[in-house]
C-alpha cells in the first residue's frame, strides 16, 4: 500500500469512528430529549384540561347519578376525567379502561390490544386526570426527526472524505514531483536536488539525500582522479622497465646486469609513485579525525623512524626537547608527514648539507620548521609546489611529496608554509595539534 492510500485509509477510518460516535451520541441525546419533550406535553394537557375543568360546578363531581360524557376520540391519543371516587365523568376510548384507569400520579406504561401506550396521571383536588399518547406515534416522529438529523451527518462525513483524500493528495504533490523529477534525470545526474516549494518535513530528507549525491559525486571524482593520475603516472615507469627487460634480454654480460638494475629502479620507483598515490587518495577520501578521538604521538619516536626511512639521520639537526613533545596524530600518517619532508630536503637541498629541525609550541600548536639549504625558489614556482605531480627541476621524484603532507595536515585542522630565499632552498613551517 503505497503511502496516500495508507493515510487516507487511516485518517478516514478514524474520522467515521468518530463521526459515528458522535452521531450516535447525538441520536441518543435526541432520543432522550424528544421523549422528555413528549412526556412533558402530556403532563401540560393534562393541565390544560384541568384548568378547564375548574370552572365545571362542584356539585357535578358529587352527584351521585353515572351520567358520562363522552369525547370524540382522537387517533393515538387518549383521555379521561375522574373524580377521586373513581367516577368517570368525561373521556375518550370508553373501551381503554386497562389503559386509562390510573389512580396513581405520574407516568405509566400500559399496554391496549398489542400497543403500548405512555399514561401521565394528574390528581388535581377532586379530579383526576389521565392523558395517553400510543408509542407508535412517537417512534413515527422519532424516526422522522432521527432522518433528519442523520442525513447531515452522512453529508458531513462524505464531504469530510472527499477534503480528506483531496488534502492528502494536494499534500504529498510535492513528493510526486519530486519522484517524477528524479525518474526523468539522467543516470548520472548528480547535481543537488532543489528544496523550493517543499514543505519544510520534507527538506531534511532532501537535504541529506543531497549531502549523500554530494559524497558520492566526490567519490566518483576521487576515483576518476586516481585513475588518471594512476594511468599518467604509471605509464612512463612501465615503459621504462618494459625497455629495460627488453635490452636485458638482448645483451649479455656487464650491459644486462645494468639493463637490470635499471629496471629494477623503475619498479621501485613505480611501486613508490603507486603508494603516494593511494595515500593521497585516502587522505583526500577520508577524514582522519572523524567521529573519533585521534592518536597521540611522541613527535621525537616518530622522527626518528622517518629519518631512518628517508636514509637522512647523518644530515638533520634538531633539538633534545623534541622527545617530549606529543602531536595529535596517529605515528603512521605523522612519519609519513616527515619522511616526505626529509626526503623532499634531500632531493632538492645542497647534496651533503644538513638539514635544521626546530620545534616549539605556541597556542595548542606544535610548530615544526624543516629547513634545507640550495637554490632559491621563485615566488610563483613555490605556490605550485603542492600541486600533485609538479616535480620541478626533479624529474626523478613523484611530484606528490608535498601533496600529501599538505592532504594530511589539512585533515587535522594544520597547517603548512614554505618559504625559500637569502641561504635558504626550502623551509616548511608545519603547525600541528598538540597532544
Amino acid at each position: 500500500m503505497n503511502l496516500r492510500l495508507r493515510l487516507v485509509a487511516t485518517l478516514g477510518i478514524t474520522l467515521v469512528l468518530l463521526w459515528s460516535i458522535t452521531a450516535l451520541w447525538s441520536m441518543r441525546d435526541l432520543s432522550t430529549q424528544l421523549e422528555e419533550s413528549l412526556d412533558q406535553r402530556l403532563a401540560q394537557s393534562a393541565r390544560m384540561v384541568s384548568g378547564l375543568l375548574d370552572r365545571v360546578p362542584t356539585a357535578s363531581w358529587n352527584s351521585a347519578e353515572d351520567e358520562t360524557s363522552t369525547i370524540p376520540s382522537l387517533e393515538g391519543i387518549a383521555c379521561r376525567v375522574s373524580s377521586l371516587r373513581g367516577q368517570v365523568v368525561a373521556g375518550t376510548h370508553p373501551e381503554m379502561n386497562d389503559v386509562l384507569a390510573v389512580e396513581a400520579e405520574g407516568y405509566r406504561y400500559r399496554e391496549h390490544n398489542g400497543q403500548r401506550w405512555r399514561v401521565y396521571t394528574l390528581v388535581d383536588d377532586d379530579k383526576r386526570i389521565t392523558v395517553a399518547d400510543r408509542l407508535n406515534e412517537r417512534e413515527a416522529l422519532l424516526q422522522q426527526v432521527r432522518r433528519a438529523a442523520l442525513y447531515p451527518f452522512l453529508l458531513a462525513l462524505m464531504g469530510s472524505l472527499v477534503a480528506l483524500w483531496w488534502g492528502v493528495t494536494r499534500g504529498l504533490a510535492p513528493l510526486s514531483r519530486l519522484q517524477q523529477r528524479l525518474m526523468s534525470r539522467n543516470h548520472d545526474d548528480l547535481s543537488p536536488l532543489p528544496v523550493q516549494g517543499l514543505p519544510g518535513e520534507i527538506r531534511p530528507l532532501i537535504d541529506s539525500f543531497n549531502t549523500l549525491l554530494d559524497r558520492t559525486r566526490r567519490m566518483l571524482e576521487l576515483e576518476q582522479r586516481f585513475t588518471d593520475d594512476a594511468a599518467h603516472e604509471l605509464r612512463t615507469p612501465l615503459t621504462a622497465v618494459r625497455t629495460h627487460l627488453q635490452v636485458a634480454r638482448r645483451v649479455d654480460g656487464h650491459q644486462q646486469d645494468e639493463a637490470m638494475q635499471q629496471a629494477e629502479a623503475g619498479v621501485d620507483r613505480l611501486t613508490k609513485t603507486l603508494g603516494q598515490l593511494l595515500l593521497l587518495a585516502r587522505m583526500e577520501s577520508e577524514d582522519i579525525t572523524h567521529n573519533r578521538r585521534p592518536e597521540t604521538t611522541p613527535l621525537g619516536e616518530a622522527l626518528v623512524t622517518a629519518m631512518t626511512e628517508a636514509g637522512s639521520r647523518d644530515f638533520c639537526h634538531y633539538p633534545e626537547g623534541v622527545n617530549q613533545v606529543q602531536v595529535a596524530l596517529s605515528e603512521s600518517l605523522l612519519v609519513t608527514v616527515l619522511r616526505n619532508l626529509l626526503e623532499n630536503a634531500m632531493r632538492h637541498g645542497t647534496q651533503g648539507a644538513p638539514i635544521a629541525i626546530s620545534v616549539q609550541e605556541a597556542k595548542g600548536m606544535v610548530v615544526i620548521n624543516i629547513t634545507n639549504q640550495g637554490e632559491a625558489i621563485s615566488s610563483e614556482r613555490l605556490t605550485r609546489l603542492t600541486e600533485r605531480f609538479h616535480r620541478g627541476k626533479h624529474p626523478q621524484g613523484s611530484g606528490l611529496g608535498l601533496s600529501i603532507v599538505d592532504a594530511i595536515v589539512t585533515r587535522i585542522g594544520g597547517h603548512m608554509e614554505l618559504a625559500s630565499g637569502n641561504g635558504v632552498g626550502l623551509r616548511v613551517m608545519l603547525q600541528l595539534p598538540l597532544g
